[in-house]
Formats: C-alpha cells, structure tokens, sequence
C-alpha cells in the first residue's frame, strides 16, 4: 500500500534529520505528498500526529543524552528546538513526570518513546479478501460546471499520491478543454456517450506523461486477469480507472477498493447516484459497490478498459508540458477523426449541428438528452482560458474566451434541468437553428485557433 509505504518513509525522514528543523511541510516535501493528506493518514496509522511524534522522539533521545552526561540541560534543550531551558523543562517534565534536572539524579525508570516501524498485516473475518483506499476525493455532479467523469477520476487518483491538482488544471492540460467528438450516422444517429474520453484516446495518455506517471491501458479480457490487475494495483495503494464502466453509462470511474476477492469493486462516479443506473446499496465508506462489474455496460462493444497508473518518472516542466499540449491541440480540432466511427473537432461541430437539423427523432427527450451530454464537450472551453493566458497565448486565450460565452449562451438555450419547455423546443427544428449556428461558430472560431497554433 503506498500511503502505508509513505508514512513510514516520512518516519525514516523524521529519525535521519531529527534535530534538525523538520517540519509537516519539510517532510511533505522529502516524501513527495501533500501535508494535508500524509498528516491524516499518519495520525491515522502511527496514533500520533507528525508533531507529536517529533517532539516524543527527541524528548526521548534527549533523556537518553542526558543519563550519559554527553550533554547540559542547556545544550539539549536548543538541540531540540526549544528556545529557553524552562521550554524544554515543561515539555520533558509533562512526558517523564519530572524536570531534567531531577531526571539526571535520580534512577527513576523511563518508558523511553522508541522510533515506530510499520509492518502491516491483516487478517481473519470471512476468507473473501477486502481492501480500500481511503479518502479518495469524491467524483459527482454537484459541481454544475465540472462535469467531465474522466478528468475528475484523474484528480481525484492524483489527490491519493499528494499530487495537489485541480480540474480546472487538469481539464486544460489534458486536452480535455479543447476536444469535441460526434458519432458518424452510419455507426449511431445520437449517442449519449459522444462526450466519452474513449472517443478521444490520445487525451488518456498525454495528461498522466504530463503529471508524470506511467499508464497502461488494458482492453477488457478474461474477468480473473482483470480482477487481478486491478486488486494488484489496489494492494499496491495505487487507485485504478476504469473507461466504459463498470456503473452503467459510465464515463470513467476511480476505483478505491474491492470486496469479496475483488468480485465486487468500490469507487466513485457520477451515476452511482441515480438509481435507473446503479441499485445497488453504497459501502459503508461511501463509495460504490458493485457487483457484476465485468458485464454489462463493461463488457458492450469490447470498449471496457482498465488503467493502471504505474511508476512516477520525469515530469515535464511547464514550459514543455505547454508545447506538447498544444500539439495535441491541433491534433484535436484538425483531425477529422481519431478513432473509427467519431467524426472529430472540426467536423464534430460541423456533424453536431448537421445532425440537429436533418436527422429524425420520435422521442423529443432522448434528443434532449443526447444533446445535454453533448454539450459537456462545450462546457468545458471555459478551462482553455486560464491556461492559455497563463503560459502567454493571450492571443489565443481572447478566442476561447468568446467561445465560452458561446457556450453559456448554448446552455441558457437549452437548460439541462429537465424542464417541459427545454424539452418540448425539440418538437420543432426551427427552434434549434440558433444552437447549431452557435455550434457553426465554435467550428469557426477554433478552425481560426488551428491556424495560429
């Protein structure tokens, strides 16, 4: 488990530099984790909290000096960081129940506060195997505004390591703000999954090459390979993504854990909320349960895949992770299509719009629907903006920001509240000429944005 692994990689930091200023911060930074996250687990693991425990320790070692008189009083208590004698007095005093001074004197025993090893075994209850990973950051829709499943799961895997990334980061960085994908009608008139990051895989490897980590991406095969990629990872406290599922209609889900020998998994998604898609009961943890997981959704059209996040190695500094995003930019608006089937950037607005004037539907709210989940490939251009700016496109920046003004106009028009009159505006395709001449003028816009990159 690698949040085991890093709390005692911190204790080995503690015990190497223990008289010298270590802080929560210092030894975040020695052990590559983010203060906020090792200091729970280490209070969670050790029974102490990290100043705590760096107090006890050299509290300890100071007893020990002091009993050989190798040092003074007065020596040992700016050793361990106090800045007067009587500090340093109370603190030993209120550990050993006596002042240093009477301490030396007297023959009193001491329970000395030894440095903590962690060895970590579990055993017992039924033998069907469990394991999770704890406080994984929540992947939902209660953010209106973050609605993409894919890069929440990646946040919310980078948070497990200390990696302190955000979506808005993530969503611009990955290619995510700028991708747009439609399936061609002769493989599917309208698909609710258009806005899935199958449908844009060069995207997948990209943001962990640019967070630093290794990936394989492993098609959906034999159910106990599968299992044992994914418990393996979990054993190892590295969380796993699964593409396509495993909740129905899935996007991406972060998988935390697993039960009953990895039979049934633990995680997060969106739909593990909405009862038409997930019925089963949640863990006590909060996370999903769920049984079956290699069928269903998973296992339709061989497009269920698994990731695994593998080891860190070289990050790329900013300015190189900003080149190579923009030359999967181009990629991503100019190439008509990436993966068999999906008409992409350019000609997936152009196909969008084509496909809301001229195709045929009975059911206004199956197109309502399609269309809302479309439009979470134009929600997220509001990222581009920030990131452009930051690394110096400001040129570039000016045009996403016009399109995301576009955007919040398409969402106005048609409101993804479910309401009677937003679905009823399908009943006539009149009504939708200004959403696909806004979709014409995204098209028109980034194919400008193609040229300048």
């Amino acid at each position: 488990m690698i949040w085991i692994e890093k709390i005692q990689e911190a204790i080995n930091y503690i015990e190497s530099n223990l008289f010298e200023e270590v802080t929560i911060a210092s030894v975040g930074k020695a052990i590559n984790y983010a203060p906020s996250s090792f200091t729970n687990f280490f209070s969670a693991v050790t029974g102490y909290s990290v100043s705590e425990y760096i107090r006890f320790r050299r509290l300890s070692c100071a007893a020990e000096q002091l009993l050989k008189n190798k040092v003074s009083v007065t020596e040992m208590a700016f050793q361990c960081g106090y800045e007067t004698v009587e500090a340093f007095s109370k603190a030993f005093k209120r550990l050993f129940g006596c002042p240093p001074s009477v301490f030396v004197k007297s023959e009193l025993k001491y329970q000395k506060f030894s440095p903590i090893s962690i060895n970590f075994l579990l055993k017992g209850g039924f033998s069907m195997t469990r394991n999770l990973i704890p406080g994984l950051l929540k992947v939902d829709w209660s953010d209106t505004q973050r609605q993409n499943e894919f890069v929440n799961s990646v946040v919310s895997a980078m948070n497990a390591f200390g990696e302190k990334t955000d979506y808005d980061t993530v969503c611009a960085l990955s290619g995510s703000a700028f991708r747009a994908s439609f399936s061609m009608p002769s493989v599917c008139q309208w698909n609710l999954g258009n806005y899935h990051v199958i449908n844009t895989p060069i995207i997948i490897e990209h943001i962990f090459k640019m967070m630093g980590y290794m990936i394989s991406n492993h098609v959906r095969g034999d159910f106990d390979a599968d299992k044992k990629l994914i418990t393996d990872s979990i054993d190892k406290g590295v969380p796993v993504i699964t593409l396509e599922g495993v909740i129905n209609c899935a996007d991406a889900c972060v998988i935390s854990g697993y039960d009953n020998d990895g039979r049934v998994l633990l995680g997060y998604n969106p739909f593990m909320y909405i009862e038409d898609d997930h019925k089963e009961a949640p863990d006590d943890t909060g996370y999903f349960r769920k049984s079956d997981w290699h069928d269903g959704f998973f296992s339709e059209g061989n497009q269920g895949r698994i990731l695994i996040i593998g080891e860190k190695g070289e990050k790329p500094d900013s300015k190189a992770a900003f080149h190579e995003t923009m030359q999967l930019v181009q990629r991503l608006i100019s190439e008509e299509t990436i993966v068999p089937g999906q008409y992409n950037g350019l000609a997936a607005h152009k196909a969008f719009a084509n496909a809301l004037q001229t195709y045929e539907w009975i059911d206004k709210s199956e197109i309502y629907l399609n269309t809302m989940c479309n439009f979470k490939q134009y929600l997220d251009r509001q990222y581009a903006v920030g990131f452009l700016r930051e690394n110096g496109r400001d040129d570039l920046a000016q045009i996403y920001g016009r399109i995301a003004e576009i955007a919040a106009k398409m969402e106005a028009m048609i409101p993804q509240d479910f309401s009677a009159s937003a679905v009823e505006m399908f009943g006539d395709k009149a009504n939708l000429k200004p959403y696909c001449d806004m979709l014409l003028e995204v098209c028109s816009l980034e194919e400008k944005v193609s040229s300048m990159i």
